[in-house]
C-alpha cells in the first residue's frame, strides 16, 4: 500500500510518517521544502508544491494524507486574503488530482478552533463556530471535502505536543522558557483565576499519528474525528510542572478559554491516547 503525505517536512509528517512505516506502508512525501535531517525520510521525497502535482503523479497512490497547510492562527488573522487564499487553492487542487487519479481515501487534518464557543465537552456534530480566518478556512474545506467525488475522512485535531514540535506552540515556549530561565507569558480575561486561565486539550503526536493511521482502514467515509486526549490541563499546571514563572496579559479576542473534547467517535474504532502532557515534560527534550 502507498500512502502520500503532504507536507512530510513539518512536525506532523514525520510523527505520521513514523507510524506508517511501523506499519509496513510506502511512502511519498510531498513538501516545498527540504526534509531536515532529524526527520523521518519517506522511501520517496518529491520537493514541490502542491499544486505542481498531477493526477499522473498520484495514479497508484491509496491513500493521501494532506498536512500542507499554512497552520498559524495569529498568522491568519494578520493575512487573511493571503492565507485563505493559500490554503484553500492548495487543498482544492489536490483533491480533485486525488478525484482524478482514483485514490482509495483523502484524509484532512481540521481544528478543534472550529468548536470555539460551544459548552465542552465539544462533539463532532455541534454547530460549527469559527471565530478566526484559519478556522474559516478549515470549515471551508470540510465542506468541500463532503461535496467532492472523494472518498474522506475528517479530524479535528486538538492542542498537539511532541518530540520535534514547531518553534510557535505552546509547549515549545514553555520549555524554551524553562531552558533560558524567563518568565512565561500567559493569558487570562480580569474575571480569570491562574489555575482556570487557558485550560487545554493536550494530544501526543504519536497518539495523533496512530488514530490517523487508524482511521484511515477504519473509519466511515465522510465522517469526523475529535482527535485528542479528552481530558483538560491549564496552561498554570504546565508552568509549575516546569518551575517556569508566569507574566500575564490580556486574552486576545478570539483566543477560547477552555478547550476539551468528546473522544467517543475515535475511540470506538480501537484507539485510546496513551501519552499524558504531564508526563511527557519530565522527560521532554531539551528545545
Amino acid at each position: 500500500m502507498k500512502v502520500l503525505i503532504s507536507g512530510i517536512s513539518g512536525f506532523l509528517g514525520h510523527h505520521i510518517g513514523l507510524e506508517l512505516l511501523k506499519k509496513g506502508y510506502y511512502i511519498i512525501g510531498v513538501d516545498k521544502r527540504p526534509i531536515p535531517s532529524n526527520h523521518y525520510q519517506p522511501d520517496l521525497f518529491i520537493q514541490a508544491d502542491v499544486r505542481d502535482l498531477g493526477f499522473r503523479d498520484l495514479m497508484d497512490i491509496d491513500y493521501v494524507i494532506h498536512l500542507a497547510f499554512v497552520t498559524n492562527i495569529p498568522n491568519s488573522v494578520r493575512h487573511p486574503k493571503e492565507t485563505t487564499f493559500g490554503n484553500i487553492d492548495m487543498t482544492i487542487h489536490l483533491m480533485e488530482v486525488c478525484r482524478e487519479a482514483g485514490i482509495k481515501r483523502f484524509l484532512f487534518p481540521s481544528t478543534a478552533s472550529l468548536y470555539s464557543h460551544n459548552p465542552t465537552p465539544w462533539k463532532e456534530d455541534m454547530p460549527p463556530l469559527p471565530i478566526e480566518p484559519y478556522s474559516w478556512q478549515k470549515l471551508s474545506l470540510e465542506y468541500a471535502c463532503k461535496m467532492w467525488d472523494l472518498p474522506c475522512v475528517i479530524f479535528r485535531f486538538f492542542q498537539i505536543f511532541g518530540e520535534l514540535q514547531r518553534e510557535d506552540t505552546a509547549l515549545h515556549a514553555f520549555l524554551k522558557a524553562k531552558k533560558e530561565h524567563k518568565p512565561i507569558t500567559l493569558t487570562r480575561t480580569l474575571a480569570q483565576s491562574a489555575f482556570k486561565s487557558g485550560q487545554r486539550d493536550f494530544i501526543y503526536a504519536g497518539d495523533v499519528a496512530s488514530a490517523v493511521v487508524l482511521a484511515m482502514k477504519k473509519g466511515k467515509d465522510g465522517e469526523i474525528y475529535n482527535i485528542a486526549s479528552g481530558r483538560t490541563h491549564t496552561m498554570e499546571e504546565i508552568a509549575k510542572a516546569l518551575n517556569c514563572q508566569v507574566r500575564w496579559i490580556p486574552r486576545r479576542e478570539y483566543e477560547v478559554e477552555c478547550h476539551l473534547a468528546n473522544i467517543d467517535k475515535i475511540t470506538a474504532l480501537g484507539w485510546k491516547p496513551e501519552t499524558d502532557v504531564l508526563e511527557w515534560l519530565k522527560s521532554a527534550p531539551t528545545q
